[in-house]
């Protein structure tokens, strides 16, 4: 590991250090609910309930950030199919600006429900992928081993004997295929607790993410034993939590050299970037997503993207989650990722979730695909490129 890059994660530490000991120690005796550490929301300018349907109304008479016709393209997406959630954020990273925020769920439109967190999965990943790089001194292409399938999670795999069954891959190509085994691997016999949790308040967990609007803080499933470890590194556990404008926050640091920028929905209100890893360890986490959508878990829905008119001037990265949970019953589909116009730097990040029931017709990453074309076809962003 390089000696700045050191000196960065020490200054990072020690006041994260005793932000965490307040959080695990001193939140003991607040209400705690299977291994979640809860925290309390701060003051918001805009009550929840006045941006429960979204308007060009409610967006002028407000002075709201989002966009409209972008707005109004996810709604339509969404209400011309059947399913039983979906929450989008998109976001853009450099000002903080909440572009679109929209919910729906089996009783209608409801936009709040971009601000409620739900079964993060594999999103974790990346935050085990950036304490892996900045403690434990991995990159992209360091080698690492599992044993059977790496899309499951047993005890017995958490171990570094080898057998014919073994089978080795770079950290890229874990972080590309959401590889359960060798990440849980690296959260239990590699890092430890105190570097994911360090990692993960860095990320925005416990803290309400929106300045200016109500949003319950995203939590982290806090481990008792080795395997524990194992399932919060993985993203395989049912107790780490995220909300979709969360996650389009989190992207945000990878999008901006490794500063996090705090969204804001009003357009008074004033935002900033905190720096949370060093450029390098954005670059490599770059570097990930990218991988992701060239011929990972997300490279069917991108396959086509360089034939594309709008796409193919695009850099995408992503990173997927997939869990099953109930209330409501389904499948959650994650699409946690950035795409970025090569030519003018103009980028958004996005976090999309969709929860699958057996009427649901509309895809996760379809849909995060023409949330981006949308965006990037607008024509005033054409008539920049042009």
């Amino acid at each position: 590991m390089k000696r700045g890059r050191n000196s960065f994660i020490l200054w990072l530490a020690l006041p994260l250090l005793a932000a965490a000991f307040f959080l695990v120690v001193l939140g003991a005796d607040r209400p705690v609910e299977a291994g979640i550490v809860q925290s309390h929301p701060v003051r918001s300018l805009v009550d929840r309930e006045a941006v429960r349907i979204i308007t060009p109304e409610v967006i002028r008479r407000r002075s709201l950030t989002l966009r409209w016709d972008l707005q109004d393209s996810i709604s339509n997406l969404c209400r011309k199919n059947r399913s039983g959630l979906v929450s989008v954020t998109v976001l853009n990273p450099r000002t903080g600006e909440i572009l679109a925020m929209y919910g729906r769920d089996s009783s209608g439109e409801n936009c709040t429900l971009a601000l409620n967190p739900y079964l993060a999965a594999s999103l974790f990943k990346v935050v085990t992928a950036a304490a892996a790089i900045d403690y434990a001194g991995l990159s992209t292409s360091s080698t690492l081993s599992f044993t059977g399938s790496a899309h499951t999670l047993y005890k017995s795999q958490i171990t570094e004997k080898k057998n014919r069954w073994t089978t080795e891959v770079t950290l890229a190509k874990a972080f590309a295929t959401s590889n359960n085994v060798i990440f849980g691997k690296i959260g239990a016999m590699t890092l430890g607790e105190t570097p994911l949790l360090l990692t993960a308040t860095r990320f925005g967990f416990w803290k309400p993410p929106v300045v200016d609007l109500e949003c319950t803080p995203s939590t982290v499933f806090i481990p008792e034993t080795e395997f524990n470890l194992a399932e919060l590194a993985s993203g395989y556990n049912r107790y780490t939590r995220v909300s979709s404008v969360h996650a389009a926050q989190m992207v945000s640091a990878v999008v901006n050299d490794g500063s996090m920028i705090r969204p804001k929905i009003l357009r008074t209100s004033d935002t900033g970037l905190e720096k949370i890893m060093c450029r390098e360890t954005a670059d490599e986490l770059r570097a990930m997503m990218c991988q992701t959508v060239r011929n990972g878990t997300f490279a069917r829905a991108f396959s086509g993207a360089q034939k594309d008119p709008v796409l193919k001037g695009l850099t995408i990265g992503a990173k997927s989650g997939t869990i099953n949970g109930v209330d409501p019953e389904g499948r959650r589909c994650w699409f946690m990722g950035f795409a970025q116009d090569s030519g003018t730097g103009e980028a958004i990040t996005i976090g999309c979730l969709v929860i699958r029931d057996d009427r649901t017709q509309v895809e996760t990453s379809e849909l995060a695909r023409r949330i981006i074309r949308s965006y990037f076809a607008r024509p005033a962003l054409v008539a920049a490129k042009g």
